[in-house]
Formats: C-alpha cells, sequence, structure tokens
C-alpha cells in the first residue's frame, strides 16, 4: 500500500506600509521519509497480526460485553468468517 502525502499549502496574508495586501503561498513540507517508512512498518505488523488478535484490537470498554464475552465472539465470528479479519480495515 502506497502512502501518499498531499502538499500543505499555508496562506499567509502581509500589509504593507502603503495598505496593499501581499498574498503568498508558503509551502509546508509532508512527512519525511523517515516518518513514511515508519508508518508502512506499523501498517505491515498490523498485517502480521493473527485474526484473533485483530478481532480483540476492536473491543472497548464503550462495548455493551465483556471482553470475555468479545472473546468468545470473536471465536465464533472467525470461525464463521475466516476470511473477515484477513482484509485490512
Amino acid at each position: 500500500m502506497a502512502i501518499q502525502t498531499f502538499p500543505v499549502l499555508r496562506l499567509s496574508a502581509m500589509v504593507t506600509a502603503v495598505g496593499l495586501a501581499a498574498i503568498t503561498l508558503v509551502h509546508a513540507p509532508g512527512p519525511s521519509l523517515a516518518q513514511a517508512q515508519l508508518a508502512q512498518q506499523k501498517t505491515n505488523k498490523a498485517d502480521a497480526k493473527t485474526p484473533m488478535s485483530r478481532c480483540m484490537d476492536t473491543w472497548d470498554r464503550a462495548a455493551q460485553m465483556s471482553k470475555e464475552e468479545w472473546r468468545e465472539t470473536c471465536k465464533r465470528t472467525i470461525k464463521e468468517n475466516p476470511g473477515l479479519y484477513n482484509k485490512a480495515f
């Protein structure tokens, strides 16, 4: 998966001594190559997780079930839909 970055342009205005506005576009640099590679490595690690761990990562305290109930639901869901957690979210 390729990461696309778009340049961010910031509009800045300056008022000169005679009252004329000078508008310039300033290019704000995107993420560095190292940051893009780090993001790619994180994505690769997420892809390497097991379906069970990916399912368990979706649990939240706000869920209307306990973590144990969620684990049982994950087991059932993975059994009924084996390819579900192999796909990218």
